[in-house]
C-alpha cells in the first residue's frame, strides 16, 4: 500500500502540473503568440482559456490597448535653415501580433524603432517647409496642420507593414527655437509687429484725412448754401423794409423830416458838445421855433 501511494502521489502531482501547464488565459486587454521551439504556431486575438503543449510550447503576450509614444524633444532644421525644437507624440497599437513578434524582440525595441522612423519623417517634412509656414499669424499661410497630416500618412503604411503596428494618431505638441536663437527671433517678430502697426496707423491716418476733407467739403457746401439763403432772405427783408419805410414816409413827409432831425441831434449832441449854428439853419430854427414855425418858415417867401 505504501509503495502504491509513493507512486500515485507523485504521478498525480505530475499530472496536475501538466494540466496546469497545458492551459493559459488570454486577458481582454491582450493578444498572444504561441511558439514551439521559438517558431510561432498560433496567434490568439480573442480573450479566453486556451491550451498548449507543456514544456514544448511557450506563450508571448502583447498589450492590445492603445499606447502613447512621447519621445524627448529633438532639434530639426527647416527649409530656410531655422533650427527648431520639436515635441511630438504618437498613439499606436499592435495591429498584427505575428508580424510584431517576428520584427521586434520587446516593447522597448518597438518604441525605439518607432521613434527612429517617426523622427526621420518629421525631419524630412520640416526640411521641406519654411518656418514662416509652420507658425504664422495669417491662417491662409499656415501649413503646420497639413505637415502633421502628411507625416502621419507617410509613417502609417511602413510601420504597419514592417512592424505590425498601427499608428492611430500623430501630432506635434510644440515648436520652439533653441535658446541661443530665441532672442533674435523675438526681435524679428517684434519688428514685424511694428511694421504691421505702422501700416495700420498709416492707413488710419489716410482714412482720417479723407474723412476730414470730406467733412470740410460738406461744411463749405452747407455754409455756402446757408449764406446764399441768408442773403436772399436779407435782400427780401431789406426790400420789404424799404417798401414799408417808403409807405410810412409818403403818409407824413414832414413828420419823417422831424424824426430824422431829432435822430441827427441825438447823434451829434451830448452834454460835452458845443455847437455853433447860423440863425437861418434848419436845425437852429427847429430848436428855437418848434415844428410848426419851422414849417411856416420853409413855406413863406
Amino acid at each position: 500500500m505504501k509503495n502504491a501511494l509513493r507512486i500515485v502521489i507523485p504521478a498525480t502531482l505530475v499530472v496536475l502540473v501538466l494540466l496546469v501547464m497545458s492551459f493559459f488565459m488570454v486577458d481582454v486587454t491582450e493578444t498572444a503568440v504561441v511558439t514551439q521551439f521559438g517558431n510561432p504556431v498560433a496567434v490568439v486575438t480573442e480573450p479566453g482559456l486556451r491550451t498548449k503543449i507543456p514544456f514544448v510550447q511557450r506563450v508571448r503576450r502583447f498589450d492590445a490597448r492603445l499606447q502613447v509614444l512621447e519621445p524627448q524633444q529633438s532639434e530639426f532644421l527647416t527649409k530656410d535653415k531655422k533650427n527648431v525644437i520639436v515635441n511630438y507624440f504618437a498613439v499606436w497599437k499592435i495591429a498584427d501580433p505575428l508580424q510584431y513578434f517576428r520584427a521586434l524582440p520587446s516593447d522597448a525595441a518597438a518604441r525605439s524603432q518607432l521613434t527612429d522612423v517617426i523622427s526621420s519623417e518629421v525631419g524630412a517634412a520640416l526640411a521641406s517647409v519654411p518656418f514662416g509656414e509652420l507658425i504664422s499669424t495669417q491662417s491662409e499661410s499656415r501649413r503646420l496642420e497639413a505637415v502633421v497630416g502628411a507625416i502621419h500618412e507617410t509613417i502609417a503604411g511602413p510601420v504597419r507593414e514592417k512592424f505590425g503596428v498601427e499608428v492611430v494618431d500623430f501630432d506635434i505638441q510644440r515648436l520652439a527655437f533653441p535658446d541661443q536663437n530665441r532672442r533674435s527671433v523675438f526681435e524679428r517678430m517684434r519688428a514685424e509687429r511694428e511694421r504691421l502697426s505702422r501700416g495700420y496707423r498709416s492707413q488710419g491716418e489716410e482714412e482720417a484725412r479723407k474723412i476730414r476733407a470730406e467733412a470740410d467739403r460738406e461744411e463749405s457746401r452747407i455754409l455756402s448754401e446757408a449764406y446764399e439763403k441768408a442773403e436772399i432772405l436779407r435782400g427780401e427783408g431789406e426790400a420789404q423794409a424799404t417798401r414799408i419805410f417808403g409807405d410810412a414816409i409818403s403818409q407824413d413827409p414832414e413828420f419823417y423830416e422831424f424824426t430824422r432831425t431829432l435822430q441827427a441831434y441825438r447823434t451829434f449832441l451830448d452834454d460835452q458838445t458845443t455847437i455853433i449854428l447860423p440863425s437861418d439853419s434848419e436845425l437852429m430854427r427847429l430848436l428855437t421855433e418848434g415844428l410848426g414855425d419851422a414849417k411856416q418858415g420853409r413855406t413863406s417867401p
